[in-house]
C-alpha cells in the first residue's frame, strides 16, 4: 500500500477526471434508496461520497473502506467538510465484517477494485456474503484481454491485472445480471465496463 499512499497525493488531479462520468453511472445503477447502508470500496479519496450521500437524502449511511492510509487521509478531508453520514474504515476487503459496517449493507459498490485485489474471486465471495439478501452490487473496472502499451502502464501504476474477467464472479451469483461498456478513453488502458446484479432474497 506504500505506493497508493504516494499516489493519493496526485490521484484526484491526474486521474479522477477519467472516471467522473463512470462514477455517476455506477451510482445511478446502484439504485441507492433513502436509508440504505452503502459499502464503498476501495473508496480511494472518496470521489463517490458526494453523489452517494446525496442519493441517501440525509438518511442511511456510507461506509468507505480502503487499505491505503494516504487515500483515506484524502477521503477524510472530504468527509470532514460536510458529510456526517459517511464513515471510513482502514481494513483489507477480505477482513471486513458486518460489525465493522454496522449491519449488513444493502448496496455494494466496487469501483476499480477487482483488478487490484490480490485474490479477486475470494474477496468478492466475502463481500457478497456481507451483502443483505435482496441487496444490489455494482462493479466498475477495466478489462483488456491483451493489454497494449497504455494498458501495461495502467497495470504498473495501479498495480492491477487488467486481464481479469472481473465481472464473472458477480455473473455467477447475481440475479438480473447486466454488463455494459462505459465511455472509453485510451488512457483507461482497456475497455471500462460496469456489471450489476441483485443478491437473491
Amino acid at each position: 500500500m506504500a505506493w497508493y499512499d504516494v499516489f493519493s497525493r496526485f490521484y484526484d488531479a491526474s486521474l479522477e477526471p477519467l472516471y467522473r462520468e463512470h462514477r455517476r453511472r455506477a451510482i445511478d445503477a446502484l439504485q441507492v434508496k433513502r436509508g440504505s447502508l452503502v459499502l464503498d470500496l476501495p473508496c480511494g479519496t472518496g470521489q463517490s461520497f458526494t453523489a452517494l450521500a446525496t442519493a441517501l437524502g440525509g438518511t442511511g449511511r456510507v461506509v468507505g473502506v480502503d487499505l491505503s492510509a494516504g487515500m483515506l487521509r484524502e477521503a477524510r478531508r472530504r468527509v470532514e467538510r460536510a458529510m456526517p453520514n459517511v464513515s471510513l474504515l482502514k481494513k483489507s476487503a477480505d477482513e471486513i465484517t458486518t460489525e465493522d459496517v454496522g449491519g449488513a449493507p444493502d448496496r455494494l459498490l466496487i469501483f476499480l477494485g477487482m483488478t487490484v485485489f490480490s485474490d479477486h474471486e475470494a474477496v468478492f465471495a466475502h463481500l457478497w456474503s456481507l451483502l443483505a439478501p435482496g441487496g444490489r452490487c455494482v462493479i466498475v473496472d477495466v478489462h483488456a484481454e491483451d493489454p497494449e502499451f497504455q494498458g501495461k502502464m495502467v497495470q504498473w501504476i495501479a498495480r492491477a491485472n487488467l486481464r481479469r474477467r472481473f465481472w464473472e464472479p458477480l455473473e455467477r451469483v447475481g440475479v438480473g445480471f447486466a454488463r455494459e461498456d462505459l465511455p472509453f478513453d485510451r488512457r483507461h488502458g482497456g475497455q471500462i465496463m460496469m456489471a450489476s446484479a441483485d443478491k437473491p432474497m
